[in-house]
């Protein structure tokens, strides 16, 4: 069995295109535990109908799911492996970049739970890769992020960020959360926080609001 290569068009993806795929916004979509490259491809057309769409897959496997990076039982994170990941990612951008020819600066990760924390430590570990993140069911990836990136924290002025979370959610963390909103905007960067009263799902009001405002962008 051949490995796959996690910076590569190799690595398990799905392109869909637009009518204008040079100029239009991609979104670079990242599912959750257990989910393919297939999972939001339906998220991705409700946020955006004219958007190009770029979805891969996680490839690290436990107990038969794929994710992006490990969570451990105590419901800490591999930070290690995180940002193992936010590197292949980084990498494999530019690849597609070069294979489909989409507009490297309109580049907007989405994902959901484990998805959802990739999406926002690529955009603290390779801020110049993407221009904005949508995360639902997500969550503080680091314990110290300063620390996980090696000493420095990036600028992140003219990046924005929807999160959505639910309040019942034990994934999200409140206290959690609200770290990981103060981090953001401390770097410089436009943040949204959106609470449901449910639990580790996405909700279409969620959905919506952010829809909107993607087409400001």
């Amino acid at each position: 069995m051949s490995v796959i290569d996690p910076r590569s068009l190799g690595r398990p993806h799905v392109w869909q295109p637009s009518a204008d795929a040079a100029n239009a916004q991609t979104l670079f979509l990242l599912p959750g535990t257990g989910a393919d490259e297939y999972d939001l491809l339906g998220l991705g057309r409700a946020l955006n109908p004219d958007a190009n769409l770029l979805s891969v897959r996680g490839l690290v496997e436990a107990q038969g799911m794929t994710r992006f990076f490990m969570r451990f039982e105590d419901g800490s994170f591999d930070e290690p492996g995180i940002i193992k990941n936010s590197d292949e990612l980084a990498d494999f951008l530019v690849v597609a970049q070069a294979e489909f020819g989409f507009d490297a600066s309109r580049v907007i990760a989405v994902g959901f739970s484990n998805g959802a924390n990739a999406a926002g430590a690529l955009l603290l570990s390779h801020p110049e890769s993407i221009s904005a993140v949508v995360a639902f069911g997500t969550t503080k990836s680091f314990v110290s992020s300063q620390a996980a990136l090696g000493g420095t924290l990036p600028d992140l002025s003219g990046k924005h960020i929807w999160i959505a979370n639910g309040a019942s959610d034990g994934y999200s963390p409140a206290d959690r959360t609200q770290d990981m909103v103060d981090e953001f905007e401390s770097l410089g960067a436009e943040v949204e926080l959106m609470v449901h009263p449910g639990g580790h799902m996405i909700v279409m009001n969620h959905v919506e609001h952010i829809a909107q405002a993607l087409r400001a962008l």
